[in-house]
């Protein structure tokens, strides 16, 4: 069970102030009741002025419709709170998978919300910060100008998806960073809020930038000549089992809609030579990122061909194959590469 951790951090001005933290964890996460904080918003002040005021009038003039349309306003307030609170109260969060994105794009990360209650839960706010380590509470007003915001409604005993999006910019990990919860619902008086955070990330690919001319390789010297390999060729050879990664180009089918095992046609003949993709193809470049860069561009390249390729750079290298899982790989390693 995730649980907060209250810490105390002094500001500028000399006050100090409990600031919630939330424990990473990869399992779901049930909001309760210690764990939700809530505070009149700017309406709630003005209400509470507005029903001051209204009081001292009802006092001067002895006026009993005064008192009773005054405290009237005022229970209602007060049974708005639990109302705010409730919104909260139970809501059960867990992450879902986050497939890979290439530098520039934005990367979907996926929260399950499971209301188990019987009332839906309206208006919840999700703010992400864009900086995960601000402990300051005084300055996280001033980052208001640099969070998202996603607005969902749960309907009663339902579960519903939420995707938060995270623009990046480089490649490497990028993490979802921690989660601002909170509602004004159901009049706007009360800010019910709650801090999540999950330790999950995707990867970052290097943008695909460069030309699409695959170099040579190690085996220029076979290049027009040809080579027997099996999937190279147009001479139909046989089946042999399927393997995670095959293209689905080469999957027999009619086979498979016959409800029978998934079975790889197998081909011969002259087919390209293997094709090793290096750093030294990329160093006249002179940038690292620009090398990674069409390094990434020659691996989706030679994935779409369906080409045998191979990366070699300094401190990782994949011999050459083919398939998803390979060009994966490959991927993996560019945005990884230090």
């Amino acid at each position: 069970m995730t649980t907060l951790n209250a810490s105390v951090n002094p500001t500028q001005s000399g006050w100090r102030r409990a600031y919630p933290r939330v424990v990473e964890q990869p399992g779901p996460i049930v909001l309760k009741r210690r764990k939700i904080y809530i505070l009149p918003t700017r309406s709630g002040l003005w209400f509470a002025l507005v029903l001051f005021v209204m009081l001292l009038g009802s006092m001067n003039y002895n006026n009993s419709m005064g008192y009773a349309l005054t405290f009237l306003l005022g229970s209602m307030a007060i049974v708005s709170i639990l109302h705010t609170h409730r919104t909260l109260l139970g809501l059960r969060i867990e992450a879902g998978k986050v497939p890979p994105v290439f530098a520039g794009e934005t990367a979907q990360f996926q929260l399950w919300l499971d209301n188990r209650g019987q009332a839906a839960r309206y208006g919840l706010v999700w703010v992400r910060d864009a900086r995960v380590d601000n402990t300051n509470w005084l300055r996280d007003s001033a980052l208001q100008q640099i969070k998202s915001k996603t607005i969902i409604d749960v309907p009663a005993e339902k579960q519903v998806s939420l995707t938060i999006p995270v623009p990046t910019t480089q490649r490497g990990r990028v993490f979802l960073g921690r989660l601002t919860l909170y509602t004004h619902f159901p009049v706007g008086l009360f800010h019910a809020w709650t801090f999540v955070h999950f330790d999950v990330s995707t990867l970052v690919y290097p943008q695909p930038l460069g030309h699409k001319i695959l170099p040579l390789g190690l085996e220029a010297e076979n290049i027009g000549e040809g080579r027997p390999r099996d999937g190279g060729g147009e001479d139909f050879m046989g089946y042999r089992d399927y393997k995670p990664g095959d293209s689905p180009r080469h999957i027999d089918w009619k086979a498979v809609a016959r409800e029978q095992d998934w079975m790889i046609k197998q081909f011969g003949g002259m087919g390209a030579a293997e094709v090793w993709l290096t750093w030294d193809d990329v160093a006249m470049l002179n940038d690292l990122e620009a090398g990674l860069s069409q390094l990434c561009l020659w691996i989706l390249v030679a994935e779409n061909q369906g080409a045998v390729y191979g990366l070699k750079i300094p401190g990782c290298t994949l011999e050459p194959d083919t398939g998803e899982q390979h060009s994966e790989r490959c991927l993996q390693a560019l945005a990884l590469f230090e």
